[in-house]
Parts: C-alpha cells; sequence; structure tokens
C-alpha cells in the first residue's frame, strides 16, 4: 500500500473518427496523494473531462484509451473487466458531476435517489437506509424536509448538495469533481466551496477537482496540472503558480479576470476620454414593475420579480446590472428590449416614453435604437442558417442597404469582433465555430444595425475564463470606437468592475445600491453588496471558513 490515492501513467485517448483519428489526451502523467487537493485545470477542448472519464471507465464511443495506466490501491483500472470496475465506482472513487439538474433524475425523489446508492452497494433495510439519507443530507446541509422534494423543487445550490452527499453515501476515499459549481452564482458557488473543503477536512478523502478557472483553485488546492490541446504543460504546487507559474499559457489562464477588491492589476478597458457623459440620459427607467402568473390548478399566485426599479443611462456609458440569479436583472433586460411587457412604469428612449404599457408590436425603429446580445452563444444562433445569413437578416429587415453593401456590412462587422477575414467566417455554420467564436458573432449581429444602446445579458458566463476577457476587450473597444451605451448583466462583480462605469446591484427585484464602480467596490453600503464584493476577491475562502 502507497500513500498515493491515484495514478495515472502515460494516459492516451483518441476519438476514432471516419476521416482518421483524432488525438484528446497525450501521455500525460500525474499522482495525487492520500488526502490532497489536486486541481485540473484547462479550458473546454483541453481534455479535462477525457480524463475523467477515462479513469473511470466512462468514455462514450468513438473515443478510445490507446495506451496507459490508472492504478488505485495498487490496482490498474484499466485491466479490469466492466463488472470489476463496477466495484471500485461509488466506493472507491466517486464523482460530482457538472449539472446537478442533469445528474440527478427528475423522477425520484433526493431520499430515493440516495437510497439507490446504499441500496445495491451496501444491501441496506429500509429502516438503515432512512437513517443514512438523514446522516447525508445533514452532512452537506440540507434540511430532512427537503429529502421528499424532487429536484427541480430545489434551488441550484441545494441541488448541488445533494449531488455531493450521493457521492459521500459510501464514503470513498476519493471524490472527483468535475466542473461543480460553474452553473452557480458568485455567492452560492463559495458557499458551496466552502461545504466541500469542511467535509474534506472532517472525512480526510481526496479530491481531483476539475475547473477551467485557475484562479479559483488558487484559493483551495494543493497542487494544480494544467492541461492545454490535451496535454498537460505545466504542474506545481499551488505556492508556485501563484508567483506567476512557468508556462505562457498558465501566465494568461491567472490574468484572465481581476479581482472585485484590491489593486486593479489590469487597466486595460480605462473610461474612453473622447467621451464626454451629457447630463440628459438616453435610457431612464421609472417606477419599472413586473409580475408573472404563477401556476396552480385553483388559485393563480403572482410572482413579483421586478419591484419599483429606477435607474438613469447616459449615453456612451458602461452600466452594470449585478446580482445573483432570481434579482431581477435578466427580466429588466428583456423589458428594456421589449421582448416583455411591464406590469407598470415607464421606459424612456432618449427623453421619449415608449409607451409599452400601449403597444403590443414593437416599432422597427426601437430594435434599431436597442439591441441585446444573449448569454447563451450556442442556443441563440440557429445552426441551420450561416453566419451570412444570420447578420443579414436585421439588416434587410430594417431595409438599411442593398444586398452588396450588405455583404461588406457583414464582413466589416465581423472584422470588428475580431472574426478575420469576415468573408470566410461568414460562410461559416454555428456548428463549425468555437464558443466564443458564435458569441463574437452575436455581438457583429447586433452592430450590424448601428444601434445606440447594447444590452449585453450575461455575455461570458458560458465561456472559458480567458475567453470572457476577449469578450469583455470587444465591448470596451466598440464602447470607444463607436459611442455606444452598453448595459451589461452579469452575477460576477469582478467583470462589472473591470468594464463598467457604474454598477447597480439588484436583489429580490430591488435596486438596492448603484455607485460609481471603483467607488461601489471600495466603499459598499449594503450587506449584500458586501457579500458580493467578499465572494468575487481573494482569500474569501479563509473568511467563509474562520
Amino acid at each position: 500500500m502507497t500513500d498515493q490515492a491515484l495514478k495515472i501513467k502515460n494516459l492516451s485517448v483518441e476519438y476514432i473518427l471516419k476521416k482518421g483519428s483524432k488525438a484528446a489526451v497525450k501521455d500525460i502523467s500525474f499522482q495525487i496523494k492520500q488526502g490532497e487537493i489536486f486541481g485540473l485545470v484547462g479550458e473546454s477542448g483541453s481534455g479535462k473531462s477525457t480524463v475523467v472519464q477515462a479513469l473511470i471507465r466512462t468514455l462514450p464511443p468513438p473515443a478510445v484509451i490507446t495506451n496507459g495506466q490508472v492504478i488505485i490501491n495498487d490496482v490498474d483500472i484499466l485491466s479490469l473487466s466492466a463488472d470489476e470496475v463496477k466495484k471500485y465506482r461509488w466506493k472507491q472513487i466517486s464523482i460530482v458531476m457538472q449539472s446537478a439538474l442533469n445528474a440527478l433524475n427528475p423522477v425520484m425523489t433526493v431520499e430515493d435517489q440516495i437510497k439507490d446508492v446504499l441500496e445495491i452497494h451496501q444491501n441496506m433495510n429500509e429502516l438503515e437506509a432512512d437513517e443514512k439519507v438523514e446522516e447525508l443530507l445533514k452532512l452537506v446541509d440540507v434540511s430532512k424536509e427537503n429529502a421528499k422534494s424532487y429536484p427541480h423543487q430545489l434551488s441550484g445550490g441545494m441541488r448541488q448538495r445533494v449531488v455531493i452527499a450521493i457521492a459521500l453515501a459510501l464514503t470513498p476515499p476519493m471524490i472527483i469533481m468535475d466542473e461543480p459549481t460553474t452553473a452557480l452564482d458568485v455567492i452560492v458557488e463559495r458557499e458551496i466551496l466552502s461545504k466541500i473543503i469542511q467535509l474534506r477536512k472532517k472525512l480526510n478523502f481526496t479530491i481531483l477537482f476539475i475547473t477551467h478557472d485557475l484562479n479559483l483553485l488558487l484559493e483551495f488546492a494543493d497542487r494544480v496540472a494544467i492541461m492545454k490541446d490535451g496535454e498537460m504543460v505545466e504542474m506545481n504546487t499551488v505556492g508556485k503558480i501563484q508567483k506567476g507559474g512557468k508556462h505562457d499559457y498558465t501566465k494568461k489562464l491567472i490574468g484572465a479576470l481581476p479581482s472585485a477588491s484590491g489593486p486593479r492589476q489590469k487597466n486595460l478597458l480605462p473610461k474612453p476620454k473622447n467621451i464626454d457623459f451629457v447630463n440628459e440620459p438616453i435610457l431612464e427607467v421609472q417606477d419599472l414593475c413586473k409580475t408573472f402568473q404563477g401556476s396552480g390548478l385553483f388559485s393563480k399566485s403572482e410572482i413579483e420579480v421586478v419591484k419599483n426599479v429606477n435607474f438613469k443611462v447616459l449615453p456612451g456609458e458602461i452600466v452594470a446590472l449585478v446580482g445573483e440569479s432570481g434579482s431581477g436583472k435578466s427580466t429588466i433586460a428583456r423589458l428594456v428590449t421589449r421582448l416583455i411587457r411591464p406590469t407598470s412604469g415607464n421606459i424612456l428612449l432618449e427623453g421619449r416614453n415608449t409607451k409599452i404599457s400601449e403597444a403590443r408590436k414593437v416599432p422597427l425603429e426601437y430594435r434599431k435604437l436597442v439591441q441585446m446580445v444573449f448569454q447563451d452563444p450556442f442556443a441563440s444562433l440557429n445552426s441551420v442558417h450561416t453566419v451570412h445569413h444570420h447578420l443579414s437578416r436585421p439588416l434587410v429587415r430594417q431595409k438599411l442597404y442593398d444586398k452588396k453593401t450588405i455583404s461588406k456590412m457583414i464582413y466589416k462587422n465581423l472584422e470588428e469582433v475580431g472574426l478575420s477575414p469576415g468573408k470566410v467566417f461568414a460562410k461559416k455554420f454555428p456548428h463549425e465555430m468555437s464558443g466564443g467564436e458564435r458569441q463574437r458573432v452575436a455581438i457583429a449581429r447586433a452592430l450590424c444595425i448601428e444601434p445606440k444602446i447594447i444590452i449585453a445579458d450575461e455575455p461570458t458566463s458560458m465561456l472559458d475564463v480567458s475567453i470572457r476577457m476577449e469578450i469583455l476587450e470587444i465591448f470596451a473597444k466598440l464602447r470607444i470606437e463607436k459611442n455606444l451605451t452598453i448595459i451589461f448583466i452579469t452575477h460576477d462583480l469582478a467583470s462589472a468592475r473591470y468594464l463598467a462605469d457604474r454598477i447597480l446591484v439588484l436583489n429580490k427585484g430591488k435596486l438596492i445600491e448603484q455607485n460609481n464602480a471603483e467607488e461601489l467596490i471600495k466603499n459598499p453600503e449594503s450587506q449584500y453588496t458586501k457579500n458580493l464584493v467578499q465572494a468575487a476577491s481573494p482569500g474569501w475562502l479563509s473568511s467563509l471558513t474562520n
């Protein structure tokens, strides 16, 4: 017996395709010590998740392990039969998946899903299983009342706690966590990670933590391995990585996003000197309210998601709307873009009341002035149409240019967002591009009709950390070059600080605080804003666990 919880030696994985093979993981080796938190970092496509699937033997075809060893307790898992491998899963090694909603069975209660693991692997009777379920839920701070709930009845953070409880059910010595906080708000994310660290200290299990966010791991990991294009480019202790690392790619990941506290570190996106913010707002929101009808067979409930919100946006300004999921940010975006109608209140554009409570059809002129960039670059573009088609539609609808001029405009806009040559990218379909490239196309589409206001609704949340910075820099550049007004919606206070002139903080549908970006970071007034700043700042883990 050794002090190694896991040893991966010369692991290679290939995708066997009709036109040949493609290497996904290229001869990587590393060891994880017992009780260690080992981080595996890289962007989408780097091979992180492929490594995980290989070591627990769940690789989907056409992926094939072509070489290597995965050793647990002196046994090479890759040499075992499928039935023998099953004995290792859950008992020796378990996994917390990226999306708790997808990882949980939607038609089974929380307690039934935990019992399922217990009954299969430990042959517990009903009473023993009930006691164990209660013990596990208590361990992850989920009340026993939630045991009877279905996954959809729980918040994202609560669902992730349940998935962690299932992973701990058989007290395995090692747990793999594959992007366990990706879909969570920053405060909830920090709470979940704090709970993981506490459980690890209590139960002494080993963690292999997979993420694309190196800054996140620097808070709590012991060692970190960095992957790029299927290769391991660097592996070292957190302390040495924090000092800058050796590889250029490591340095890129470390500097990908700024902190929400302390010196800015980066000053790539300063306030433009050539823009004089005038006193007359380009957009004004007055007493804005939005109520949705809840569902119910015998009674109709009402859910108020935006509550008497007031704010102004000046020409050429970047204003960030910040808050957790459910704070009302995206609803305000949809109200301002006229995708939905408010329950009450006014929206003034260039001093004119848009009379949104009366109009059912949005005039083309309004669409020309106000455009939106959506959160999901994969869903916002139709996969059956080319980039040229997507960008030409608003131009044709607005009847702005002839066919020849439209093509020239499309190529120009694509190049302005970093897709060059524009003529080449215009011919591509969405599936032929990365997430970052798709989001650039979405920005170019919004620019095509030369709007005055762009509303960017979480435009970076589904992108890798280094790609996020590139998208933010595009918005900053376009603001200066085109005198655009931008409303930037995000749950990430650090990104808001980096890009915006002013920050507006929303909580449960109410605007609770607004100020100059730097001033709000330095001197937050509300406790909620203080929590947001803390959650996005270095040292957040110690502040939660002390």
